[in-house]
């Protein structure tokens, strides 16, 4: 059963550090990151680390997303297409998150790739939905 919620962005309920993202698509009005590993969810029990979960970014500003690949000497813009044949090759783990009122930000490493990036996400939107399925309760 997929069960979702509605982020409150400066108490966003989940955590994604250490989660894999396997599968973006971006339309025009949104922006969906697929976790086939899932993500982490408080509960008032504890954490659960869910089934799959997709972060649905609704209502995306003009601006839509900023992706840059990082390297030690300069950083790169690359567009949405690039980014997703780059997750055909690989996924990225997500090591740092970071959300207020307009945007969010991600940092991960895209792994299982010939040559590794860091990457940066920024993304700009009105309205984020959590989409999952149950997992067990960590302590």
């Amino acid at each position: 059963m997929i069960n979702s919620f509605v982020v409150q962005k400066q108490n966003p309920g989940f955590h994604m550090h250490d989660c894999t993202i396997t599968k973006a698509i971006l339309t025009e009005r949104d922006l969906t990151f697929e976790f086939e590993n899932g993500i982490y969810i408080f509960r008032d029990v504890g954490v659960m680390a869910t089934g799959f979960a997709k972060l649905v970014f609704s209502k995306l500003y003009d601006i839509g997303c900023e992706i840059q690949y990082l390297r030690d000497d300069h950083r790169e813009c690359v567009d949405f297409d690039t980014f997703q044949d780059d997750l055909h090759i690989g996924s990225v783990t997500v090591i740092y998150e970071a959300y207020n009122d307009f945007y969010a930000h991600f940092e991960g490493i895209l792994t299982k790739y010939p040559d590794w990036k860091t990457i940066q996400i920024n993304i700009f939107f009105d309205k984020l939905m959590v989409y999952y399925e149950d997992g067990p309760i960590l302590l």
